[in-house]
């Protein structure tokens, strides 16, 4: 009897359990001791044993471990296979081709040319490249970006499967070197692409030929291509970018401020190609099915090859094909007229991916995907079944007597699912009669319609909460963020662009008769678009949509997995949850686990959300952090006493002003990217543990400097924010004192003179000079120069003061001699004059750089300066974040790239 209990248990769901014991393989794979073909001997002599002893208890325990030793072995065999030297990554990696360097690059296209702000993208997969007269075979699938699209060119007839010829610079090395920025090496893998590339013209490609590929395929990104102008052409700039993301999984028309709204609220998904689209399309295509035919084969066969053309029209990215995955083994199973459970599908889906590519277990959005569809599948459906169950209740030879619940919570089932028409009905067919004694809330007070659609509101909510909850972990590592509104706004915005999407869809097929007929529809897209929108900005408008978070790292993070030993408490609290069985001696037990459950689960989502672990305590020592933001300065001073403050931000000196006009909009279109503030500065300080800033100082309003403040400001508490000038006229610096105000930032003002005290830290303001008039220009010239005093050491932040501001300040006699200088400028030869050199006498020059500066920083002549004055220079660009401490007498210097 124990041995058929035991096995039960584990054939019940035995796809799922094999998928986790494939996952641990995979964990397990890079063990450097044993070998592939250990691997392989292992799983051959587990599965062995497990195939002799099959009837005996351990077998399943034996297949489990077999497949462990398999996740292990394909694990193993991805790594060498994408380490091949043909492998195009590989080449760049191994320093065999320069990033960076001119090459000319030889592929099919994978689809057609994708259309975005100011060129079109390319996806290649390449079989040849020629770098210095040399060609070689390789492999491995590129992104170009094609720049604009000049009359003659070949581009325009490009299509799917056409051969082609680029000259091109392909990159693949890591942009910002800081802890906590994810490389750009490890991004481009997680996507599947070996190098990006940018293609100066599009002169430069030639269209040798066009290979053979399959015509349904091909017409379907024609007609993809079709749909896009299709929208563009009919609906104003920001619905248009919404549905060809929703619907088509182009994301390059969507605007910035849409996609923040979205991520905001905790919506960004619904924009993303995902299981959400996958279902709906495919759960409309079988609905429709089944009115012309009761064939299950036929309706699966039809239903799961347009889903899969769609899967392919859309890029076939992974998550996509993981939703089509899962739905085409449910539909399966149900036109073999077997109940395919969800577990087992979720396990079916995870062990052919994990199999195709072991890597995607690391994956964000595998993580993302499983643990959402694991939360509705072991949690938000038993919950809302019973309650279904709880509120219908009639009489039944497996339910006779009624639930054994509170009577609060059977009062609120049964107003939401007790149908008194339905059991009239059942009643009269009943050989005798019966009378049920319901107590509804809001008893005879609400009609059939109103009790249907609070049923879907409650069941929306229950679901998206749930999710919510199961995911919090993932949101805080992945996105820093905890999405407060995000329970509401996936209804509200689920429905708005359901209609959205109808009437669009409607309104381009009409479009093709006539442009009248089209027009009423496309119109309905761009209000309901309006509407959908409207409450997302009004609740971020109020700081109420989200919050960021910082996330624990190395062995904090432990607590995250803590976090969901209570979910699974839970998880099997709800399946032994049976509120009609006559025993109720197990209530009381159950009573207690839910509890208990729900107090831990509390506690450590208190300890997620209040972070009160991830703060560095104070040390006692002056810490300088010289952040890698490219082209550009950031800078976070953190003082003996804790307090913080981060010196300019970063940013790039183009972003935001891109723009894109529409046929009925002028408004400037502001693409979808993030800048260096929300992805590198706000990283950084993620990384250490800080979710407040005590205070932010701009040494001027460049874009290089004070972009990436406005980011820090959104994201981050700030206590006060110090400035040398005030230019109201400069965009960059309006924005950022906009959101300042709206937070009620308090805003310094500094000059020449002024002393700031930080604990026992002193802090000189050297420059500017004192103005009459603070909204004056705050160029170069005019950036706030900070001399930074900790017992016997100094630090020189000089922002970008040039050879004028560098002269006044000599000949006012101030004191600028210091231990470490951050150097004026980037570098630049019009900086650190040779007297300026001398009197500062720098033990230490940091320049703040990007690795290849398209302007030559820093300079040969001013680097040999400072090193003939016998500093050590280091720069950003090669060393990544530099980090110097001092208790006040040492001086301590990191590298994060040695």
């Amino acid at each position: 009897m124990p041995e058929t209990a035991d096995r039960t248990k584990f054939s019940r769901y035995p796809m799922f359990w094999l998928a986790l014991s494939f996952a641990a393989g995979i964990l397990v794979a890079p063990v450097p001791s044993i070998s592939p073909a250990i691997w392989l001997g292992i799983s051959l002599a587990f599965a062995a044993i497990a195939l002799l002893f099959n009837k005996h208890m351990g077998a399943p325990l034996l297949v489990a471990l077999a497949f462990v030793s398999a996740g292990a072995l394909v694990s193993q065999f991805e790594t060498k296979r994408n380490a091949a030297d043909y492998r195009l990554k590989t080449l760049y990696d191994n320093g065999t081709i320069q990033s960076g360097s001119p090459v000319e690059l030889e592929g099919v296209l994978q689809g057609r040319p994708e259309l975005s702000a100011g060129g079109v993208f390319l996806t290649l997969r390449s079989d040849s490249i020629r770098y210095h007269g040399n060609e070689s075979k390789v492999a491995g699938d590129v992104r170009l970006f094609v720049q604009g699209d000049e009359p003659g060119s070949q581009i325009s007839d490009l299509k799917y499967g056409s051969r082609i010829r680029a000259a091109c610079s392909l990159e693949r090395e890591d942009e910002y070197l800081n802890p906590g920025v994810m490389p750009k090496r490890e991004m481009l893998d997680r996507l599947g692409i070996d190098a990006t590339g940018a293609v100066k013209s599009s002169l430069l490609i030639e269209h040798i030929a066009d290979e053979r590929v399959l015509l349904p395929l091909a017409w379907v990104y024609d007609q993809r291509g079709v749909l896009i102008a299709n929208f563009q052409q009919g609906l104003g700039q920001q619905a248009a970018g919404v549905m060809i993301a929703s619907l088509l999984g182009d994301k390059y028309f969507l605007d910035k401020e849409t996609a923040d709204l979205f991520r905001e609220g905790g919506t960004f998904h619904i924009l993303v190609i995902s299981g959400l689209h996958i279902t709906f399309i495919g759960g409309l295509l079988l609905l429709f099915l089944r009115q012309i035919t009761k064939n299950r084969w036929l309706q699966f066969v039809v239903t799961s090859g347009l889903l899969w053309a769609y899967t392919l029209a859309v890029g076939a990215n992974v998550p996509v094909v993981r939703a089509s995955l899962m739905f085409t083994i449910v539909l399966f199973a149900y036109a073999l007229y077997r109940k395919g459970t969800l577990v087992n599908s979720l396990g079916v889906c995870g062990l052919i991916l994990l199999v195709w590519r072991p890597s995607e277990l690391f994956d964000p959005s595998f993580q993302l995907t499983f643990v959402s569809v694991g939360a509705i599948v072991a949690l938000a459906y038993p919950v809302l079944d019973t309650l279904k169950r709880i509120g219908s209740w009639t009489p039944t030879s497996q339910a006779p007597f009624p639930p054994n619940v509170p009577d609060r919570l059977k009062r609120f089932c049964e107003m939401i699912y007790w149908r008194p028409a339905v059991w009239s009905i059942e009643s009269k067919r009943q050989v005798w009669s019966a009378k049920l004694f319901k107590t509804p809330y809001l008893a005879g007070k609400i009609g059939d319609g109103i009790q249907k659609a609070f049923c879907y509101v409650f069941e929306g909510l229950l679901f998206s909460m749930i999710v919510q909850i199961c995911m919090l972990p993932l949101s805080v590592v992945y996105f820093h963020r905890v999405s407060v509104a995000s329970v509401l706004l996936n209804l509200w915005v689920g429905v708005f662009i359901a209609i959205e999407s109808f009437a669009a869809v409607i309104g381009a097929i009409l479009g093709h008769l006539s442009g009248y007929l089209a027009a009423p529809f496309m119109a309905i897209a761009d209000m309901t678009n309006w509407l959908m929108l409207s409450l997302p900005r009004l609740l971020s408008s109020l700081n109420w949509a989200s919050f960021r978070l910082p996330a624990y790292t190395g062995a904090g993070r432990v607590i995250y997995f803590l976090y969901f030993i209570p979910i699974v408490l839970l998880i099997l609290a709800v399946s032994r949850w049976k509120p009609f069985d006559i025993a109720r001696r197990a209530g009381l037990a159950r009573r207690r686990l839910v509890v208990g459950a729900l107090v831990a689960a509390v506690a450590f989502a208190s300890i997620v959300i209040l972070h009160p672990f991830s703060i560095p305590p104070p040390d006692g020592r002056l810490h300088i952090d010289f952040l890698d933001v490219g082209q550009g300065d950031s800078a976070l001073v953190t003082f003996p006493n804790g307090e913080t403050l981060l010196v300019d931000g970063g940013g790039r000196p183009k972003f935001g002003n891109a723009s894109r006009s529409s046929d009925d909009d002028d408004e400037p279109f502001v693409p979808d990217t993030r800048g260096i503030g929300e992805s590198v500065v706000s990283e950084v300080l993620w990384y250490k543990g800080y979710s407040r800033i005590d205070h932010i100082l701009a040494t001027h309003a460049d874009a290089d400097h004070i972009q990436g403040l406005t980011d820090v400001a959104k994201n981050f508490s700030i206590g006060s924010a110090v400035f040398g000038r005030t230019p109201m006229d400069n965009h960059d610096f309006a924005t950022l004192s906009e959101i300042l105000h709206r937070h009620g930032v308090p805003v310094e003002i500094v000059a020449h003179g002024d002393v700031l005290k930080f604990g026992n830290v002193t802090v000189e303001v050297l420059y500017p000079m004192p103005t009459p008039d603070p909204n004056s220009v705050s160029d170069n010239n005019h950036s706030v120069v900070l001399r930074i005093i900790y017992g016997t050491r100094t630090f020189l932040m000089t922002g970008d003061i040039e050879r004028q501001a560098e002269t006044e300040l000599l000949n006012v006699g101030e004191t600028v001699t210091a231990d470490l200088i951050k150097v004026p400028h980037h570098g630049s030869r019009t900086s650190s004059t040779q007297p300026f050199v001398e009197a500062v006498n720098a033990q230490y020059a940091v320049i703040s750089v990007g690795r290849r500066s398209t302007f030559g920083h820093p300079h040969k002549d001013v680097v040999e300066r400072w090193l003939a004055a016998g500093g050590e220079v280091m720069t950003t660009g090669e060393r990544g974040m530099i980090s110097v401490s001092t208790d006040g007498k040492d001086i301590v210097i990191g590298r994060f790239a040695n």
